[in-house]
């Protein structure tokens, strides 16, 4: 990225078009460790970064983006639905989604984004608000409260475990909810610009999945954490934004 000052995301996590993993930590400890390094590296740059996710060229776009194709595959209803963003950054799909809900609650690893979150709408805190949390599924979090739809948007390649945070956040969804994620389509990294792979190298501290997500990568990972009817959907490109999929599981009624 050329430009240091501004961050390469839109709803939060940079857009860091393409994806690599990292090696495979040797250790049960050296795994934990890794995990706090990558989930701290990214508290840090999204605290330093929070007041300019806006001027990334493709926030604007990508908002609208994901929140467009959210209301394609989730069927709102502004009098009871209730939603969470998970990795909700400074609230730019949460912004395109507010007339479309009852409430939203925004969480974050991030005191800085949660900030800027909050000030976008301090007019209506009583509905619409972000907390900073490191979520775990357990009870007494979030005031046990449970949710019709869970999002979260170009964050999934930031998390080592992403089974975990999926169990995790279907431990929020009511029967019958829904978790709806967006995130990098898998890229062939023989296609990469040399700028793309320079992004690469100059984030590859916050990304903890480099080469994105296949529809086949995703059931598995949604039917480990108990979703059904899963869909997945590669979204149009525009312009030179990151190619990006959205797919969707419900959490049974059982």
């Amino acid at each position: 990225m050329s430009d240091s000052t501004q961050p390469q995301d839109t709803g939060h996590h940079a857009a860091h078009h393409h994806h690599h993993h990292h090696p495979a930590p040797s250790t049960a400890t050296d795994s934990v460790d890794h995990h706090h390094d990558v989930a701290q590296a990214n508290r840090q740059h999204y605290d330093e970064n929070a007041k300019h996710f806006g001027n990334y060229k493709f926030a604007l776009s990508r908002k609208k983006r994901s929140a467009e194709a959210i209301l394609k595959v989730y069927p709102f209803n502004k009098e009871t639905t209730t939603m969470m963003e998970y990795a909700c950054g400074t609230g730019l799909v949460s912004e395109e989604l507010a007339p479309h809900v009852k409430s939203i609650v925004g969480v974050d690893i991030s005191q800085g984004v949660v900030d800027v979150f909050n000030e976008r709408f301090a007019n209506i805190q009583d509905r619409i608000k972000a907390v900073r949390l490191d979520l775990k599924g357990e009870d007494g979090e979030l005031d046990n409260a449970k949710f019709d739809l869970i999002i979260c948007t170009s964050a999934y390649h930031h998390f080592e475990n992403v089974l975990e945070v999926t169990r995790m956040l279907a431990y929020f969804l009511r029967p019958g909810g829904a978790l709806v994620i967006i995130d990098n389509f898998p890229t062939d990294e023989d296609a990469l610009s040399p700028q793309q792979r320079q992004e690469q190298q100059d984030h590859k501290h916050v990304i903890a999945h480099m080469h994105g997500f296949s529809e086949d990568a995703v059931r598995k990972i949604f039917e480990g954490a108990g979703l059904g009817s899963i869909t997945y959907e590669k979204l149009p490109t525009v312009d030179e934004d990151s190619v990006l999929f959205i797919a969707k599981g419900i959490k049974s009624t059982n």
